[in-house]
């Protein structure tokens, strides 16, 4: 599990910064968050400010990267959470980390989601409710994934604090 950990943090990393790099053009001063502005422009009037300053093939290129994006982070956030429940050794905490685990497929679904209808969207097929509800699949994903990650650096804390009180005690022996 360790191997396929480091693979996808590094998968993530990567994409991460393709990500960055290729949609630096949408980084605008009506666009302060690039792609993440499209995700959570929820009327028409919005849209159509982002695509009066955009070139359509950069916005259509970042969500289609976004895809493997997705493979990546998904993949890092279930393999994390899963390695860092084994560290708990409460119960009620190694339960969460399951569930966290579980949680990083359903925010990966609903980005997936959200970027089918946000490819909708640049192909000029779109309603109010259909940004809407890219709205909420942004919204949802970007709150799973901030628990997940919550969890994690909370573990994280934990995870030294105890090694450190381990060797603290293997060296007063």
């Amino acid at each position: 599990m360790k191997r396929k950990l480091t693979l996808s943090a590094i998968a993530s990393v990567i994409l991460f910064i393709v990500l960055r790099f290729q949609g630096a053009a949408l980084k605008t001063p009506i666009s302060k968050r690039a792609i993440v502005d499209l995700e959570f422009a929820d009327t028409p009037i919005r849209v159509q400010e982002l695509f009066a300053v955009w070139n359509m093939q950069t916005v259509r290129i970042n969500v289609w990267i976004d895809f493997l994006f997705i493979i990546a982070y998904v993949s890092f956030l279930s393999l994390a959470s899963k390695a860092t429940a084994l560290k708990w050794k409460s119960n009620s905490f190694k339960q969460i980390g399951y569930t966290c685990s579980r949680l990083a497929f359903v925010a990966g679904l609903f980005d997936v989601c959200e970027n089918i209808l946000m490819l909708q969207t640049t192909a000029g097929d779109f309603t109010t409710v259909s940004l809407q509800l890219t709205f909420y699949c942004a919204a949802i994903k970007f709150l799973f994934t901030g628990f997940i990650i919550l969890y994690l650096l909370i573990s994280l804390s934990v995870v030294v604090k105890n090694k450190m009180t381990q060797s603290k005690n293997i060296g007063n022996q």
